[in-house]
Formats: structure tokens, sequence, C-alpha cells
């Protein structure tokens, strides 16, 4: 099956690689340039990933005046998060255009150093303000690795700072917050999109990856896991459609999100990208559209321009799966690849095609204009995950890790978690890690990889590369990292759907013990259940495997077992 891309031209809004790629195009694809760092567990752990006074909350800005504007600009949501975390702000000034390897110094250095290494005092949850030009998005992703990230960002169409997109997602996220117990929403509306454009990327992504989210929904929904008061899909299906049958779905779309007040939408669409003229008629038109979501093979879109003034999941999470939803970078993590499959004349012609897609020498990385819209709307969502790359259907095409000799784990499950995270109330953050905590694992499994075959290359045993299985298990997880490290999440990390099932460690105003409201339906939980995924945990089974074996995510079983372990020493201490 073809590799896809989720990118159309902006003018003809055809799909930039119409026909894919096939998938030994990856069959030896270059080696990450910043090798990983240790996981050092840096954050605090040991506490409710949803308790602020445990894992704090912190700012990111740009050094200087830029940094300081940004500032005043959110100055009551830092008074709303001391009070939350009942301490200080922590403010850490960084310097534009971090790479990769300069990110992961100062996560190790700075990063604990500003705060007396007092891991205490850490900030496990960091809102990035400013754009990708002030704070890179290198930086933004190898954080996501060890914190709760979001970004802040509105400009103009010039790319200058807009501090009244600030204020006005400031005003709106402290609006739903007040809200007491009686008036949060029993249940998220769950709205699943897919556009129906009929090409191929899109067919498949309707099959191997909405479908199945539906399906995982829908049983945990039957359990009760997933508490959503609605469940609706709109587009997918096969074949052709009208361009009348289209515009009806983005209607439908556009209607829906309109009456799901704290909602959730996973939207599968092409994301727009440079025209097939070649060319943007100017950098603002550039910003204007680039990462807006193609609903049909004629100029039928969803652009910034049409959010403005309506209701558009208020209160909501949107992730957007498409090529540059979230923004785009300065360089495309999948340059060297492609400009290597050119160099060698390997699909030459479609790999120039995408190469002339990417960001130019010397372009201004940028968070999409869409995005920021919805942010920026009174009545918007409070929280984006994005891609700030190419998306390809790499993403969820699980037969690659049978072919490299792994057993293989359905990569729908990534999102799935994301969005179960959410809809059971946690804060947007550690919705998002669901995401990102991948990537690290996978930088070190490929980084071991290369060394390793390196080794065998040096001692004599030919190029390093392996057999066949172990070159297509090499090529996964490259193409694995560079699709996990793109998806970020733009607005405060700790923003959550104002839901009734309520997490332990949120504080809710006129609940029953303020900062420990019960998660609704807890009490469904079989405690001799989460005791023997504790054990198995703590065994030494793997946390992701662990977590979904036992009907959980990551950070419940984390939470399990720091209670298992924090009254088992309780119990001991009696005895002493």
């Amino acid at each position: 099956m073809p590799l896809h891309l989720f990118l159309a031209h902006a003018d003809t809004h055809e799909p930039v690689l119409a026909d894919g790629l096939p998938k030994d195009a990856v069959h030896a694809p270059p080696r990450p340039a910043t090798p990983p760092r240790k996981p050092t567990h840096l954050a605090e752990r040991s506490g409710l990933p949803d308790a602020l006074p445990a894992q704090r909350w912190g700012v990111v800005v740009p050094r200087g005046d830029a940094g300081k504007r940004l500032l005043d600009r959110i100055a009551p949501l830092m008074d709303k998060r001391r009070e939350d975390q009942r301490a200080e702000v922590q403010i850490y000034e960084v310097d534009p255009g971090m790479d990769p390897e300069a990110a992961n110094r100062w996560i190790g250095e700075e990063y604990r150093d500003q705060v007396g290494r007092q891991l205490a005092d850490l900030p496990r949850y960091l809102l990035i303000l400013g754009g990708p030009d002030l704070v890179s998005w290198d930086f933004q992703q190898m954080l996501g690795g060890e914190a709760f990230v979001g970004r802040l960002a509105f400009t103009d169409e010039r790319g200058e700072i807009d501090e009244q997109g600030y204020e006005a997602y400031v005003d709106k996220l402290l609006r739903w917050e007040k809200r007491g117990e009686g008036d949060l929403v029993e249940g998220a509306r769950a709205i699943l999109y897919t556009a129906r454009d009929g090409t191929g990327a899109i067919a498949e992504g309707h099959e191997r990856l909405v479908t199945p989210l539906r399906s995982a929904a829908e049983a945990l929904r039957r359990k009760g896991r997933f508490p959503a008061a609605e469940l609706v899909e709109i587009g997918g299906g096969e074949g052709r459609f009208s361009d009348d049958d289209l515009l009806d779905h983005a209607h439908d779309l556009l209607a829906r999100a309109e009456r799901a007040e704290a909602g959730l939408l996973f939207s599968m669409s092409h994301g727009l990208g440079l025209p097939a003229s070649g060319r943007w008629a100017s950098p603002e038109e550039q910003r204007r559209m680039q990462g807006a979501m193609r609903i049909s093979r004629s100029n039928d879109r969803i652009a910034a321009k049409d959010l403005r003034g309506r209701r558009f999941l208020p209160g909501g999470l949107w992730l957007f799966f498409a090529c540059f939803g979230a923004g785009t970078p300065a360089r495309s993590a999948y340059l060297p690849w492609l400009e290597q499959l050119a160099a060698l004349g390997l699909h030459d012609s479609p790999a120039q095609s995408v190469l002339s897609a990417l960001p130019r020498d010397g372009e201004r990385p940028f968070v999409a204009a869409l995005p920021q819209q919805a942010l920026a709307n009174p009545d918007g969502p409070l929280g984006v995950i994005g891609h700030v790359d190419l998306s390809w259907t790499w993403s969820f095409q699980d037969e690659v890790a049978t072919m490299g000799g792994a057993a293989p784990r359905p990569r729908h499950e990534r999102f799935q978690e994301a969005l179960r995270s959410a809809v059971n109330g946690h804060r947007f953050g550690v919705a998002h890690h669901e995401i990102a905590s991948f990537f690290g694992e996978l930088n070190r499994n490929l980084t071991a990889m290369y060394e390793k075959d390196a080794a065998s290359s040096s001692g004599g045993g030919g190029d390093g590369g392996g057999d066949g299985a172990r070159r297509a298990r090499r090529a996964d997880l490259w193409m694995q990292r560079q699709d996990l490290a793109a998806y970020v999440l733009l607005g405060d990390p700790a923003a959550r759907l104002p839901v009734a099932r309520v997490p332990p460690g949120v504080a809710v105003r006129g609940a029953a013990r303020e900062g420990v409201a019960p998660e609704v339906g807890a009490a469904q939980r079989d405690p001799r259940e989460m005791e023997a995924a504790v054990l198995e945990y703590l065994r030494g089974g793997e946390a992701e495997s662990v977590a979904a074996r036992h009907g959980a995510t990551r950070e419940e079983l984390e939470g399990w077992v720091e209670t298992y372990q924090a009254w088992g020493r309780r119990g001991l201490a009696t005895r002493g």
C-alpha cells in the first residue's frame, strides 16, 4: 500500500502527492542528527498528574521586551494559576532558535537550576508564549517528552504579536474555569470528522484510523470509560462524491461544532500548502492559508476567516490531523530523507514535488492561522492538538512493525488514549502527553539500533544495515519518530474540558472536597484489578502495555503505583 501525504495545493486543492510513495522509499532513512537525552524524570511524578500544587505551572517566554509584553497580556491567568497551586509562578526566559541539542541542554540544566534543583518546585506544566520564531518548535517538542507543554501564539498576517488574541484566550479560559460544580457540562459531545474528498490518503485514514477510533470509543463508552454525552461520526465512506455532498458535510461539521459545548473534535483532512503555481502571492497569504482544512477538490475549505464571529467547539478540545495543521517549521524533519531520495534518483519526481512544498530557506516558522482563530474566538475551543510538519499515512499503518519482526500495536491507540483522557476531564497537557510520551522511547530505540549497526559495520560485518526485517523495523522507527515529534498542543496545558467528570487533583468550585474531587465512576474500578496492574508493572512490565491490558491510561497506572507505594510505606511505618 502506498505511503500517502495529507497535503494539498492551496489553489487547485489537488493532493501534492496524489499517487503516494512506495513504502520501500523509507528503506534507508538518514540518522537523526541529535542524540537523545537519557530519561531523567526531572519533573514531579510522585503526585497526581492533574494536581497543580504537586506538579506546578510555569511560563516560558522569549528573552527581552517581547517576553515582558506577553507576560503582561496573560497576567490574570498567572494570578489564577498562582492561586491554584498555592505557590508563585516560575518564569523562564529562553533564546530564540534553539535546536534539539540546545533544547536538551536547557532541559538538563536551566530547567532545574532556576528552582535550585528542588523537585518539588519544578513546574511540570509549562505554557510557552510567542510564536516559533521566538521560542522554537524544537524546544517545545523536546520539552514535551518531559513535561506537559502548551503554547499560546497570536500574530497578525505580518507575523507581529497580536496582543488582543492573548487577552481574548485568557478571558475565555478563566470564564470557563469560574464555572462551579453545578454548571459543568454533564458529558462532552465527541465528534469524529473525515473530509470526503475521494483521495487515497483520506480513504485509508478513515478505514485505518477513524473507524478504529470510533469502535474503541463505543466499546469504552459501554463500559463507562468514555463518558461522552454523544458520539457522532461525520464524513468518511468510500468512492467519489459530488461537490454538493461535500459541501453538506462541511456545513454539518460547522453546525455540530457550534452546538458542541465542552466538545471533543477529531478531524482528518488534507492541510493546504504551497499552490501548484509554485509560490504564494505573498507571505501574508501563506500565513492566512497554510494548514487550513481541505474539504473538497474544488475551492471548498475551512480557513481562519470561516471561524470568525461564530461558535465553534466552545470550551472544547480539537485534535486536528493534517499537514501543517498546527503550524509550519523553518525546516521540515523530512527534508534530509526527501533530498536523499531525489539525489539518488529514487522516486525522484514525487520526492521533488514534496520538496517544493516545504518551507524554503529564510522563511520564518509560524503557528497556523486556523487554530489561532479558533483559540482567540470567545466561543471557540480551549485547546488544539495538531501537526507542525508533514503528516503521512505511516501514522496508522500497523503492519509495518510486523514487517520489522515486532508484534504490532494498533497505532490508533495513541490518539484513542488522548481522546479518552480529555473526555474524562484530565488536563490537556495530560491528554497530549499520551501522544508525546512515545517520542522519547522511539528516539532511544532508534539511536540504539543505529549504534549497533554502526558497530557491526566497523567490525567488518558489512554495511551494518542488517537483513530486510531489520531495515524495515529501522525505517518504521524513523518515520514514527519524525511523526510523533511534530504533534504539539496549542493552548494552556492546564486547561481541561469543563465536564462533570473531575479527576483527582482538579479543584472545582462547590465540590465536596476542594482539589481532590473524586473521579465520577471511580467506584466501578475493581481494586483487585488495579492491584494486579500495579504488581505487573512493578515486576518489570512496560507501562503502556500494562495500562492498555487493564483498560487504563499510562497516567492512571502511574497514579495507582504511586498510591500503592505511598500507603505501603505508611503501613510499614506503623510497624516500626
